[in-house]
């Protein structure tokens, strides 16, 4: 033990016997800044702050260090990396020009006793750097493979990857200290209450569960009613809005192709349907044909009769479309219809049968006014479509209001609010004793089917209260927030709450508040360091955006915005002999242990 302790202690020493002769003889030849394979700087500056310039070559060894440089060019343009690196730098510039004033310094000597005891590379990334962001303390390799300090393996990482000479390198070390000490002297008084750890185990364990029912607009869109009246008493009273509209969207009603609007109604026929099974649909099909012919409503028999679920809720209404928009078929069938007709035959697609109605045609410029009401009556739609869903939202609350449960709701929400006759009592007792032993023929009902945006009852995950109650692209936040006002007593909410454009009826399903038995001390600490921390990147980051915004204010920041491009020639010969070089040290020193 003592023998292998004495020979930790020799290495140790070596490190910095080694490390000091380098630096203040040159002795061991990499001190030189001129050495061979240093290339120090590059032709420009990256940033010069208060008078100071980052070069080029201290931007590329920070980022050549982080290991920025061996990602994919596309990728570290998404994530920033050059801007993040730089603007590390510059706020390090910042820190330093601060020091000056503050008079902070560090020993070069215990710098550098740092770097080699520990095996570092000092680098303090952006304060608004995203998570896992490479910053700090960054860990390197120094030692042979008999676990020794190695001045080969320093010189080379310094001189040959990060491409900066021994002096440059222990400038850099220091500079990073000193704006380190900064940043603890502006930290150092943050402290957090108990007030404020308790706050923040609240926050933990606290948790809520909701049922709850989303009604989005998206789903009653098709099902709205349009008419010209309706349509015409919108415009009136939202003239504004569908002018905005219209000069958005003008260029769609400009130099048209030749286009038809029309309707149908599709007898779906699978593609290995039998030839019985095909009559029958020609059939079906034919039978809706003369009810056309006979002046039987278009729209309600789209509703009621049509297998494209696309069209069938708004009548069977397809909207305008040019040519090689449709099925060749249907193509055919439309455009050589004149406007207005009820085409007399079934038309046949790979879909099934089609009975289609032509209601108009157009091209060239439309006029302003029927563009406009065109426009509308998508405004109205939408519209329309919205207080439809608040309404939904309203009786689905109501019901819930009146004692009925979730489970109940879902149930009205799949089949509908109106009881049919065969769920009542009576009827169901009449129809047992007139067909009492039939049981020949008798099928289930079909179990309706609901659509990805239909309403319909879930519950959330227990969650937080910093944390989401449901997924979706819009703020729950305030949903969160209800949840943890109400209580088991008290479920419901006054109201439909309204998210993004949706309604949402909930109901408090759940409810666990934090206690203090699960308030240790081991607890305690945890949060109260957690808080320390978020506190102090929210203290430097207010103290350093001020430096920032003075400086820039004072023109004391310049950006040399060409060290930002990504993917120009140079910097891919760059990054990639400096992948050389990194790849050869790591190949060595393989090879040597």
């Amino acid at each position: 033990m003592w023998e292998n302790l004495g020979k930790k202690i020799q290495a140790f020493l070596l490190i910095f016997i080694v490390v000091l002769l380098s630096l203040v003889m040159g002795v061991i030849g990499f001190g030189n800044p001129t050495g061979e394979g240093c290339n120090t700087e590059g032709p420009g500056y990256a940033a010069q702050v208060y008078g100071e310039t980052i070069s080029e070559g201290e931007f590329r060894a920070a980022y050549t260090v982080t290991g920025f440089s061996r990602y994919p060019t596309e990728r570290a343009e998404a994530l920033r990396l050059k801007e993040y690196t730089l603007d590390g730098l510059i706020e390090r510039a910042l820190l330093i020009h601060e020091a000056d004033r503050l008079g902070l310094q560090a020993d070069p000597d215990e710098v550098m006793r740092q770097v080699a005891r520990d095996e570092v590379v000092l680098l303090a990334g952006p304060v608004d750097a995203p998570d896992g962001y490479p910053a700090g303390e960054l860990q390197q390799s120094f030692r042979d493979r008999d676990g020794t300090f190695s001045a080969d393996y320093f010189e080379r990482f310094v001189q040959n990857y990060l491409r900066r000479s021994i002096d440059e390198f222990l400038e850099w070390q220091v500079e990073e200290t000193r704006a380190n000490q900064v940043r603890d002297l502006v930290t150092a008084s943050v402290s957090v209450s108990p007030r404020e750890v308790w706050d923040a185990y609240v926050q933990e364990n606290d948790r809520a569960q909701l049922s709850y029912v989303r009604f989005d607009p998206a789903h009653y869109r098709d099902a709205v009613e349009v008419t010209d009246a309706a349509v015409d008493a919108w415009m009136e009273a939202h003239q504004e809005d569908v002018d905005q509209e219209y000069r958005r969207q003008r260029h769609r009603y400009t130099n048209l192709e030749e286009q038809r609007r029309a309707r149908h109604i599709l007898i779906q026929v699978g593609e290995d349907a039998s030839d019985a099974d095909r009559a029958a649909k020609r059939a079906e099909a034919e039978g809706l044909l003369a009810q056309l012919q006979g002046g039987a409503d278009f729209a309600a028999l789209a509703r009621e009769h049509s297998n494209d679920e696309g069209s069938a809720a708004r009548g069977g209404d397809l909207g305008w479309f040019p040519r090689g928009r449709m099925v060749a078929p249907f193509e055919e069938a439309a455009f050589g219809a004149e406007p207005g007709t009820l085409i007399d035959h079934l038309v046949e697609s790979r879909f099934g049968f089609h009975i289609i109605q032509v209601q108009g045609e157009r091209s060239g410029n439309v006029p302003e006014a029927e563009a406009k009401h065109e426009l509308a009556e998508g405004l109205y739609r939408e519209a329309r479509a919205g207080e439809l869903a608040r309404e939904a939202a309203d009786q689905a609350l109501a019901y819930l209001r009146d004692g009925h449960s979730p489970e109940e709701l879902d149930e009205r929400l799949l089949h509908g609010w109106d009881e049919p006759a065969a769920a009542t009592e009576e009827g169901t007792e009449g129809e047992a004793e007139e067909g009492e032993g039939e049981t020949e023929g008798e099928t289930e009902p079909e179990e309706p089917t609901r659509d990805a945006r239909a309403p319909q009852v879930r519950e959330t995950l227990n969650f937080g209260r910093a944390e989401r109650a449901v997924p979706g692209p819009f703020d729950s936040g305030p949903l969160t927030v209800a949840a943890f006002e109400m209580s088991m007593d008290a479920p419901l909410p006054e109201a439909p709450m309204q998210l993004g454009d949706s309604w949402f009826v909930y109901q408090l399903i759940s409810r666990t508040e934090a206690d203090e038995e699960g308030f240790d001390e081991a607890n305690q600490e945890r949060l109260r360091s957690r808080l320390v921390a978020q506190k102090r990147v929210e203290t430097l980051s207010a103290y350093i955006g001020r430096l920032r915004r003075q400086a820039e204010a004072e023109s004391q920041v310049r950006i040399n915005q060409e060290i930002l491009s990504y993917g120009t020639q140079s910097d891919d010969e760059d990054d990639e002999e400096s992948g050389d070089d990194e790849e050869e040290s790591s190949s060595d020193e393989t090879a040597s242990r």
